[in-house]
């Protein structure tokens, strides 16, 4: 292990997430939640620089670095204490080959998501782009899961030019391969083809809340669907957020959710699931003024984590 510097600024020392410690390889002994990024983009069908979102995640989290210990923060706009007793490390990045195919890159992705999992870890995984999403998933086998996601656009494309594992589709692969047994989507919006397979996803089972509709609706009837205490993972694709407050990223859409509708939907789907897991996907710095996209993203990840692990305290060992 090694150790980060609790008592220097935000701005100096080694910018690991949240300035914790540094752990090639955790186990359980070592914390509850371990990071990982994942610098990926060859996915991409538009503007590429997502392979830099695990290090700006990274540099905006000492912001927060001030905490002492596993001390908890106390939220007053959500009159709640946030990530008391939680102990987070650093794993460091996926290492992947650039180009590589998803043939090399997947495997490498799920192995290492499935050594965290065998170790009792809650893994938050930091993107690069969102296909990474599908090889994160397989990492937890056959389990069935719950898979909620926050996104603009409804990720269900078969293909893109015969390509099957772009950004466009780790929804849609994760669906038909049995992984996710259930798919719930916020915030969908823009305009759409018949390749978004509207109608296919509908046929499958899939619950989406189209934006608008979810703006207008009570946050408890937005997650009334979902099972109570059932396996949740969660990947937020960050430009389901306004592009007004989040403008790094790659496909930015008009319209979105504020910070204050996503938090309270993501404390929401924390507070009923359980949840095993998330993602943070698609931040790119390159196109990130004052870093105000990676502090959304980064603050979003503390509200989710924290919900989620009273929830997981309150009902007992993760299972």
């Amino acid at each position: 292990m090694i150790p980060v510097m609790a008592e220097s600024p935000p701005f100096a020392g080694i910018a690991s997430f949240f300035k914790a410690p540094y752990v090639a390889d955790p186990h359980a002994a070592d914390a509850d939640v371990a990071v990982v990024g994942i610098p990926y983009d060859e996915a991409t069908t538009a503007r590429p620089g997502a392979r830099y979102g695990p290090r700006a995640m990274r540099d905006a989290s000492t912001n927060w670095a001030y905490r002492d210990g596993a001390a908890p923060f106390y939220d007053g706009e959500a009159g709640a204490s946030l990530l008391g007793g939680v102990r987070f490390v650093d794993a460091g990045d996926v290492d992947l080959p650039p180009t590589s195919p998803p043939e090399r890159s997947h495997p490498l992705i799920a192995a290492r998501i499935r050594r965290l999992l065998d170790h009792g870890l809650f893994p938050v995984v930091l993107g690069g782009d969102h296909s990474i999403t599908y090889p994160v998933l397989t990492a937890f086998g056959s389990r069935p899961l719950h898979l909620v996601q926050f996104d603009s656009h409804m990720d269900y494309w078969n293909d893109e030019g015969g390509m099957l594992y772009t950004h466009a589709s780790p929804i849609v692969r994760s669906h038909e391969s049995g992984i996710a047994s259930r798919v719930t989507q916020y915030g969908i919006r823009g305009l759409h083809t018949e390749s978004d397979q509207i109608e296919l996803a509908r046929e499958r089972g899939v619950t989406t809340f189209w934006c608008e509709r979810a703006k207008a609706t009570p946050v408890a009837d937005l997650v009334a669907h979902i099972e109570p205490g059932e396996d949740v993972y969660i990947t937020f694709d960050i430009d389901a957020l306004d592009p007004g407050i989040a403008p790094g990223t790659g496909t930015p859409e008009p319209g979105g959710f504020t910070y204050y509708e996503a938090k309270a939907l993501l404390r929401a789907v924390a507070t009923r699931a359980h949840v095993i897991g998330l993602d943070m996907v698609e931040v790119n710095p390159l196109y990130d003024p004052m870093e105000i996209t990676a502090l959304h993203a980064v603050r979003l990840i503390f509200d989710a984590v924290g919900a989620a692990f009273v929830t997981r305290l309150s009902r007992g060992p993760a299972r």
